[in-house]
């Protein structure tokens, strides 16, 4: 199983027997070590070649040339599109109907992740391709992608994780996340709540904290703001006597109230809330005031929080986190059923034989 591995900074690279890699028309340094077959990429090379749109490499200039004048994905990613919408869209690759370039896409992934395991052994996930299309003349940019397994007994919506190192530091791994989450909301007819497989790397630690936090952020502040629009009518008649305390607005729910809401794990919700900094110890009169408002099978006491929506406003205006989900529900192109029966095509550069380069 692939290890998760979300990288935002670039880190000391060592021992890397790839210097640089040639993405299209970008130059940049590789991070890790790769595992590209030693006949073809040998231990010392200073720049490898990599097609932009199929990952094919090489370590000749030609050829690498001669291949992206006839690459089979020139005008379009392989797959089929699951979302769109603001020049941004997302292709899901199945690795069994396009195993090479599975197999490619990983290797080329392994010059920025450290604990990247899956390489040739593809079959069993997909993977999402986040791609940029130029609106002056329709070319497309493929910036990162995440990887899923078809079936997860830890029920993971994600695998490994990555925004190649040009394109970082654009808010794009928030979006694939994102597009993470709705995909395992469609799976939860069946009793599924996703979550990134774990144990996350430092980065990916820190990239999903601030994500879990804005989306917990929002969820609440939704909640709120529907809320204060019902009441708005009756607030005006009602107005607070003269030196009157405002009181903060507080709610008592429990942790698997908002993992429900919100699609996460508990364990990775007690983690946002925690960086949040918005939750108050529960007392034993507010457990009791919970419990009989709840009814007799009340929420344990383990799983009950304070949340005070004033902090939640103020945390959420420190980070500049708008009350719009990243992820437009418009954008999606239909859901996606993760058993439903696909019919499996090969790209003509797909039914060629060997792991290896373009062959002339």
């Amino acid at each position: 199983m692939a290890s998760n591995d979300t990288l935002s900074h670039a880190k000391s690279p060592v021992n890397r027997n790839v210097k640089h890699v040639v993405l299209g028309d970008l130059l940049f340094q590789t991070w890790y070590q790769s595992i590209y077959p030693e006949d073809l990429v040998s231990k010392d090379t200073n720049r490898l070649y990599v097609c932009r749109w199929c990952f094919r490499y090489s370590c000749d200039t030609n050829s690498y040339a001669r291949h992206t004048q006839v690459c089979h994905h020139r005008t379009t990613p392989p797959g089929a599109k699951v979302y769109d919408h603001g020049g941004y869209s997302v292709w899901e690759v199945d690795g069994e109907c396009h195993k090479l370039y599975a197999q490619n896409l990983s290797l080329f992934a392994k010059l920025f992740l450290d604990h990247k395991s899956v390489f040739f052994d593809v079959v069993s996930f997909l993977y999402y391709l986040l791609v940029f299309t130029d609106p002056k003349d329709s070319s497309y940019h493929i910036l990162g992608f995440f990887s899923k397994e078809k079936l997860s007994w830890d029920a993971n919506n994600l695998a490994c994780i990555l925004i190649f190192p040009p394109y970082q530091h654009k808010q794009l791994g928030k979006l694939l996340m994102g597009v993470s989450y709705k995909l395992s909301g469609w799976e939860r007819d069946i009793g599924l709540i996703g979550g990134p497989e774990k144990p996350l790397s430092e980065m990916g630690s820190k990239s999903y904290s601030r994500f879990w936090e804005e989306r917990i952020a929002r969820y609440i502040l939704r909640q709120e703001s529907e809320a204060m629009g019902t009441k708005d009518s009756s607030q005006q008649k009602q107005k607070n006597p003269k030196g009157a305390r405002k009181r903060h607005p507080h709610e008592i729910i429990t942790v698997q109230d908002i993992g429900l809401a919100t699609g996460m794990l508990t364990e990775d919700v007690i983690t946002a809330l925690k960086g949040m900094g918005v939750v108050e110890p529960t007392t034993p009169s507010k457990r009791r005031k919970s419990q009989q408002t709840s009814g007799e099978n009340g929420p344990d006491d383990s799983e009950m929080v304070i949340i005070h929506k004033s902090n939640v406003l103020d945390w959420a205006k420190a980070h500049n986190v708008a009350l719009q989900d990243p992820v437009r529900a418009e954008g999606f192109l239909g859901k996606l059923a993760p058993n439903s029966s696909k019919e499996c095509t090969p790209s003509p550069n797909e039914k060629e034989d060997g792991d290896g380069p373009d062959d002339e």
